[in-house]
């Protein structure tokens, strides 16, 4: 026991004498600390930290829908109107009256410095001196001229269109509405495609339609031809007859249309010179500018031009064909099926009684034109 005291007993006497020792030890010199008062502001360094760069982050997504604005849309080109006189070649498909309004001047002007009287039928091909704005302002395409036959007065002329004395003497410069002479070119200041003025009854719808051209048919064997009963033709207004080799065609479509008739039952339609005027009027507009339709090149519709002739219908239609044969525009117009059937119909009508058929060449065949009435 007393053998593990002692041990014990000098490590403890170790351990006090090495405490006094530390806490009896002087302190170290340049330790010691002196606190100072603080600099005064003006007195304190410049400092200026540093700050981190600044991040950069990717734009952040719209979520609203980017929108595309369509462009506005380009206006047409006003029509080119003439400052000095220039050269117009009849493409196929021009009319007078389409070129007067693509040129922003009356039919009558063309008309005039083209020397071409009242006609209003243009060729395809042919050159036309288009005049200028200057002198005609104010006017409608619709002026056409008027060329005076023998009996006319001014006041008659007037009277048949619709115009005022005083209008028609004005816009010609006429000192003196009585001093017109036979062959005066007059232009009629119209809003409207021209016609003489008839008085009809209460008309009914007209039946017309268009066919294109097809495979050529087999030619008709060579035949007699004898014209059917005419009536009187009036002498208004005259057409150039086709060429001498197809002068009898006119009659021809008709003996064949009434031979159909015939096969339903029906009576023959008989012939009528102004209506085969105005049919021949149309087939030639058709053939000089290259393409065919209801409409006149001076805009006038199958009413106006039938009228024009001193025909007085209750009712009017027409058909129109380009074919090789009179036998292939009959057959083409009867070739519809009901009730799709304005042609069929038209032929085997009940209601018209008279027919004219005008005929005139073109590059592949020739135009038919049948003009219905009843009077």
């Amino acid at each position: 026991m007393s053998g593990r005291i002692a041990p014990l007993v000098g490590l403890i006497t170790t351990c006090l004498l090495l405490f006094l020792l530390a806490s009896c030890a002087p302190e170290p010199v340049g330790n010691s600390v002196t606190p100072t008062a603080p600099a005064p502001p003006s007195a304190a360094p410049t400092h200026t930290p540093t700050l981190p760069p600044t991040p950069t982050f990717p734009p952040t997504p719209s979520l609203l829908p980017t929108l595309s604005l369509p462009s506005p849309p380009s206006l047409p080109s006003p029509p080119s109107l003439p400052s000095v006189p220039i050269t117009h070649t009849v493409q196929p498909g021009d009319t007078l009256l389409g070129l007067a309004m693509q040129y922003g001047v009356p039919m009558a002007a063309i008309q005039l410095r083209n020397g071409m009287g009242d006609s209003t039928v243009v060729h395809v091909g042919q050159m036309l001196s288009i005049p200028t704005q200057s002198g005609w302002e104010g006017a409608s395409p619709f002026w056409v001229v008027h060329v005076v036959v023998a009996g006319e007065t001014l006041t008659g002329i007037a009277r048949a269109y619709g115009l005022q004395a005083g209008r028609l003497q004005a816009v010609n410069g006429l000192a003196d509405a009585n001093q017109i002479r036979m062959g005066q070119a007059l232009v009629l200041p119209l809003d409207a495609p021209a016609v003489a003025y008839v008085p009809t009854p209460t008309v009914t719808p007209a039946l017309s339609g268009v066919e294109g051209p097809a495979p050529p048919p087999t030619p008709l064997p060579p035949q007699t031809l004898e014209p059917p009963a005419t009536s009187p033709a009036p002498t208004a207004v005259s057409a150039v007859p086709p060429p001498a080799d197809v002068a009898a065609w006119p009659y021809e479509t008709v003996r064949l249309i009434n031979q159909v008739r015939a096969t339903y039952g029906l009576g023959a339609l008989a012939y009528n010179e102004a209506l085969a005027c105005a049919a021949q009027g149309q087939a030639n507009d058709c053939a000089g500018r290259g393409w065919c339709s209801h409409t006149g090149s001076d805009g006038s519709d199958i009413k106006t031009r039938i009228l024009r002739t001193g025909y007085a219908p209750t009712g009017w239609a027409e058909c129109w064909a380009q074919r090789q044969t009179p036998q292939g525009a009959v057959d083409i117009w009867m070739d519809e099926v009901p009730p799709d059937d304005p042609h069929r119909r038209t032929l085997l009508t009940t209601w018209f009684t008279e027919i004219g058929v005008g005929v005139a060449q073109t590059d592949w065949g020739y135009y038919f034109i049948a003009d219905f009435g009843r009077p």
